[in-house]
């Protein structure tokens, strides 16, 4: 992969992968939201920009009370009733199967249900631990994009704020530049 969407995408995806695991209102979220407002966003974001995409980092970095976005996030997230189920095994992907590919690799445990923000963090861990393409692969080809593809287009058509409809689309675009990466990086090997 190219260095510069490398160290993007680990960047983002720890970011992305926070923002869907955690409440808004949660205490490690804090500084996130005001780096966010101060335009970090636009500032890493490597990728080519369209209006599309140019709105949609608008969304994400403007300012908005955490808890206004925390009742969106219930909205959506909630265990008890929310419009988007979180957890994988919702998505017909083995949570075990998963738990050991992180197992194999030297991950940490996780300790709660494996939900898309835990993917996404994934995803950085192997870029910032492994270095390997191989095992990025797997994870994009057997977890990632499949569990994407459903999850995100459910946030998108359900939520009612601009934030997380904006978080998925630019979610979107960052995992299919960098499955291309991928791509092509295993096509030369």
């Amino acid at each position: 992969m190219s260095e510069n969407l490398i160290t993007n995408f680990s960047l983002i995806s720890r970011l992305f992968g926070n923002l869907f695991h955690r409440m808004p209102t949660d205490p490690v979220l804090e500084n996130v939201f005001n780096w966010l407002q101060q335009k970090g966003l636009q500032q890493v974001w490597a990728l080519h920009t369209d209006n599309e995409s140019e709105r949609a980092i608008a969304d994400v970095q403007m300012l908005i009370k955490p808890a206004m976005l925390e009742d969106e996030y219930l909205a959506l997230f909630s265990i008890d009733g929310g419009k988007v189920p979180m957890h994988m095994a919702a998505y017909d992907l083995d949570e075990q199967a998963f738990l050991a590919f992180r197992q194999e690799r030297g991950m940490p445990d996780l300790t709660s249900p494996v939900d898309f923000g835990l993917v996404l963090l994934t995803a950085s861990w192997i870029e910032d631990n492994l270095n390997s393409t191989v095992a990025q692969a797997e994870l994009f080809e057997q977890y990632l994009l499949p569990y994407a593809g459903k999850f995100l287009s459910k946030v998108e058509s359900a939520a009612t704020l601009p934030f997380y409809r904006s978080l998925a689309l630019l979610t979107r675009e960052i995992l299919a530049a960098t499955a291309d990466e991928l791509d092509e990086t295993q096509s030369q090997t």
